[in-house]
């Protein structure tokens, strides 16, 4: 057979990470409401600090690309009540592409380490080395590529990719960094009849809503660098949102030591997370029988909300590059700086007042 590939379409309702949002295109193959499954991911603020954060913000070279002087957003989905995870190993001598054709054919789509650094086009391509679990959902013999699902092209947006086979073998090889394996990861439905609306519970909601109210401070732990102390603390929490309001002229500061096309997403990762959060007046709505009042108030200030961190993420992405260009913060009158800090402080008592609602609401 020429040409295989599995259903699947890039989910692009709200990002989350390239995993996840393949993860969701899976599942909703077989029912589209799982486009509503992130308004259920646990998640929490973070900000990260080194040093002495008061006078400077310096990260320690080979840091992690998770580590960021921004506000940022952890999620997580628990994706384990809906789909089925099997990891082989194939030996370097194995013929890979048959296993992974095979594999297709049995039904699972793929995830399987390679480096961007390798692909044809993309914003990776020929110039980072990075390190990222491809999707694979079907192949073409006659174009000699793999089917994938990439955010290559325009980072946080998932799109169809076709990836060369012999591209392929180089970026799996130096995805392994010398290993003598390579794990792939093989992924289906546990039950093609499962349905989003019948999958979560009021419990779960509360649980989440209680996660983001967590408060949390400890190391932070990066395992690229050979040292286990990298001088970076980790804070969890909506105080933190506060906290970065406070420092706002040293953080915009950071980010011109940053490789800012790989760490931009981390401001508008709030916006990520609240946009898809306006659903969540709906699935109380569907639930529990919300009344129509009730559902419409609290559909408008989730739309508010999502809106101000919009303005938010949009204005410092604005300002960086007024900085980077101008190489210091004369241009920024102070009025500007105090406005985007009490556009943050308004948006930690956003916070906790919707929460608050929605705990009201859940009962």
């Amino acid at each position: 057979m020429k040409e295989f590939s599995l259903q699947a379409e890039p989910f692009n309702g709200t990002w989350i990470d390239c995993v996840c949002n393949n993860a969701i295109s899976i599942l909703m193959v077989n029912d589209r409401n799982f486009e509503y499954l992130p308004c259920l991911a646990n998640a929490r603020y973070r900000l990260f600090s080194y040093g002495n954060c008061n006078e400077s913000i310096e990260f320690p070279p080979g840091s992690s690309n998770i580590v960021t002087p921004l506000l940022d957003m952890v999620r997580t989905l628990d994706f384990s009540p809906y789909l089925d995870y099997e990891t082989l190993t194939a030996d370097k001598n194995d013929p890979v592409h048959q296993i992974i054709k095979d594999c297709l054919h049995r039904g699972f789509y793929i995830f399987v380490d390679v480096d961007r650094f390798y692909y044809p086009s993309g914003v990776d391509a020929g110039k980072n080395h990075l390190k990222h679990p491809a999707f694979i959902y079907g192949y073409n013999d006659g174009a000699s590529a793999y089917l994938l699902m990439e955010d290559c092209i325009q980072p946080s947006k998932m799109e169809s990719y076709m990836l060369p086979y012999d591209r392929f073998d180089e970026a799996i090889a130096a995805a392994g960094s010398g290993a003598d394996s390579y794990y792939i990861v093989l992924v289906r439905s546990k039950d093609q009849e499962q349905q989003f609306f019948s999958s979560y519970t009021k419990d779960q909601m509360r649980g989440n809503l209680e996660f983001l109210l967590q408060e949390e401070q400890s190391p932070f732990i990066d395992h690229a660098i050979s040292s286990a102390d990298t001088g970076v603390t980790v804070s969890y929490g909506l105080p933190v949102i506060r906290h970065f309001a406070e420092m706002l002229e040293q953080r915009l500061l950071a980010i011109l030591r940053d490789d800012f096309e790989h760490r931009a997403l981390a401001i508008k990762n709030p916006y990520y997370y609240r946009k898809s959060t306006i659903q969540l007046p709906f699935l109380l709505h569907r639930r529990n029988g919300l009344e129509e009042r009730h559902f419409q108030s609290l559909t408008d200030e989730y739309k508010k909300l999502c809106n101000d961190w919009n303005l938010y993420g949009n204005t410092l992405i604005k300002y960086y590059y007024k900085l980077k260009y101008m190489k210091d913060l004369n241009w920024m009158a102070q009025g500007e700086l105090d406005a985007l800090k009490r556009l943050l402080a308004k948006l930690y008592e956003k916070e906790r007042d919707l929460i608050d609602r929605t705990r009201t609401v859940l009962g």
